[in-house]
């Protein structure tokens, strides 16, 4: 009887659309619910060269650096917590977006950026023009949320409004994904009915998880049915097919691992035999990366190596990662920073170690050692996050100072602005960190970028790098903060870096012009194109500073105030011998 009903299933789900209904592209593995272009091939921009008499870019063609007069009237805001306007896709159709979502390789890797694009997808904006559907841009910010890892917020998008056909689809991928089997195939199953609006691809995705609940419930026929189906449909003959044609004929034969492993893929190799997560680790796209950091079956180290590499990619938040961390056992006695050795656990071990120890000497060289380990590891601001809780309740006192540099560090890359300048108030070396610490906080307040003086003696003593003093005039001017003297000059007598990630020609362009309208949705989906794949620490100066300037010229001043303080943090000088 399952057999029949799983076949009856596919047999629905195979007549759902008219025979004229238009097919979509069969170009991607993985579908999507709207038509992926390819982006154009990078081209590399050439340089632009800044004029040093103003610290200003010389504007690309066609672009002014004049103000643009626009209404002094207040955006109305979206009826969220997402601090953006409620025309947040102003100037774009649902076209466009879509061309420029195919552009971006997410999650961004900006911890800044990735916090506004979160807010952007889970925003309740209105939608942008020319969407088929409610449905239809629902659904395409449920697959951006997926492709980001982001999977417990895609709950709070089908909270802001019922799901259609297209949406539900996304939906039951990802509740099959997380192991929800039973939610994940009752919504499939609920789609076989007259009227539901399935085409190409998506019925394709829709056959390929109708198979998955077929070979869970033990009918291999429906199974290999659903497989057939779905090829049918323009589907890839990807490892999902593979495995429901293996498990029609009864056959395990082995099944090599793709270039990239979704979180669907992982599931589909589950039912043919245990999967060693470590061997798909390096493989892993963000949402599995997820998974595999929550899985209660896997060990510590897995867990552990999952949950860094989400941490990297800005998929999973600093507070679950330190959640993954405490399942190491709490040290039994002192613990050095040299102890901790395991390569994968050696981040968790230093953790676990900060929390037991109160005496502040080692708490200071613990803290010390984990962020210049997370630093080489490529995620020193996630765990600069991840350790604020830890340091949040401490005090500035002379048994306390050698906590001081780590706690200031830990706490401006945490947005705690008070709690960093209270403890580089405390000593003369550190004043150039309230510079930093100024430059991202976006409250107006006493002795606004008073610590510049002490980065200019810094930089009159050649004691910045010739990157920090080219970023630092570059943000300072994208922020109209005045450059001083000391810094423009020992900037001035150095070439200007040509490293870091360039744009193709006409991003910054339309970054600008995009700012300009004050089309806030489109100019972050630039601005993240702009700072490429390593974000504000991998930029060019040239991307940098057009990003910043851009956000801020669209209404986004915070965050473009910690796009700079991003571009700034893994480079800013320390107080020597720490």
């Amino acid at each position: 009887m399952r057999v029949v009903g799983y076949i009856a299933l596919a047999g629905l789900l195979l007549g759902l659309v008219p025979a004229n209904a238009p097919a979509q592209s069969t170009s991607d593995d993985v579908w999507n619910p709207f038509k992926w272009l390819d982006p154009a091939p990078p081209r590399k921009r050439p340089e632009q060269p800044l004029d040093k008499a103003n610290l200003q870019r010389v504007p690309p063609s066609g672009v002014s650096n004049q103000s643009v007069e626009s209404s002094d009237l207040a955006p109305v805001m979206a009826p969220d917590t997402s601090g953006l306007p409620l025309d947040l896709w102003r100037g774009l159709e649902i076209a466009d977006l879509e061309r420029l979502l195919a552009g971006l390789d997410l999650p961004p890797r900006s911890p800044a950026l990735h916090q506004v694009w979160r807010r952007m997808l889970v925003s309740l904006a209105s939608p942008p023009a020319g969407a088929p559907s409610a449905d239809h841009f629902m659904a395409l910010r449920l697959e951006a949320l997926y492709r980001s890892g982001l999977l417990r917020d895609m709950a709070e998008v089908e909270r802001g409004a019922a799901p259609g056909t297209l949406s539900r689809v996304v939906l039951a991928r990802k509740d099959i994904g997380l192991g929800a089997r039973e939610a994940g195939c009752a919504t499939i199953k609920s789609l076989a009915r007259p009227g539901a609006d399935l085409r190409g691809r998506l019925k394709g995705e829709a056959q390929v998880l109708a198979g998955y609940c077929a070979a869970v419930a033990g009918d291999g026929a429906a199974a290999g049915l659903a497989a057939s189906l779905a090829r049918e449909e323009g589907m890839a003959d990807n490892l999902a097919l593979r495995v429901l044609d293996s498990l029609s004929m009864g056959a395990k034969p082995h099944l090599g691992l793709p270039a990239r492993v979704s979180l669907l893929d992982f599931r589909f190799l589950e039912l043919m035999a245990p999967v060693r997560d470590m061997q798909v680790l390096e493989k892993a796209e963000p949402a599995l990366l997820v998974v595999l950091a929550g899985a209660p079956t896997s060990d510590v180290r897995m867990r552990t190596a999952a949950a860094e590499a989400a941490l990297r990619l800005n998929a999973m938040p600093p507070e679950a990662v330190a959640d993954v961390y405490r399942r190491q056992p709490e040290p039994s006695g002192k613990v050095t920073p040299n102890e901790a050795s395991d390569p994968i656990l050696r981040r968790a071990q230093l953790f676990r170690a900060v929390e037991a120890t109160q005496a502040p000497d080692l708490k200071a060289r613990l803290l010390r050692a984990l962020l210049d380990d997370a630093r080489r590891a490529g995620m020193h601001m996630q765990t600069a996050r991840m350790l604020a809780p830890l340091v949040g309740q401490l005090w500035p006192s002379f048994e306390t100072g050698t906590l001081a540099e780590p706690v200031v560090e830990i706490a401006a890359a945490a947005g705690e602005y008070e709690l960093a300048r209270r403890w580089a108030e405390t000593a003369a070396t550190l004043q150039h960190w309230l510079a930093l610490i100024d430059l991202a906080d976006p409250q107006p307040g006493r002795g606004r970028h008073s610590g510049l003086a002490s980065v200019e003696d810094l930089a009159r003593k050649g004691r910045l790098s010739v990157d920090v003093l080219h970023r630092l005039a570059t943000v300072l001017d994208a922020l109209d903060v005045d450059v001083p003297m000391g810094i423009w000059e020992a900037a001035g007598r150095t070439p200007q870096p040509a490293s870091g990630y360039l744009p193709e020609t006409g991003v910054l362009a339309d970054l600008a012009q995009s700012a300009q309208r004050k089309d806030t949705g489109r100019t972050v989906l630039v601005a993240m194109r702009a700072l490429g794949p390593n974000g504000a620490e991998g930029a060019n100066i040239l991307a940098l500073g057009d990003t910043v300037r851009a956000l801020k010229r669209a209404g986004l001043e915070p965050d473009a105030r910690r796009i700079a303080f991003e571009a700034l943090f893994a480079f800013w000088p320390r107080v020597p011998g720490t």
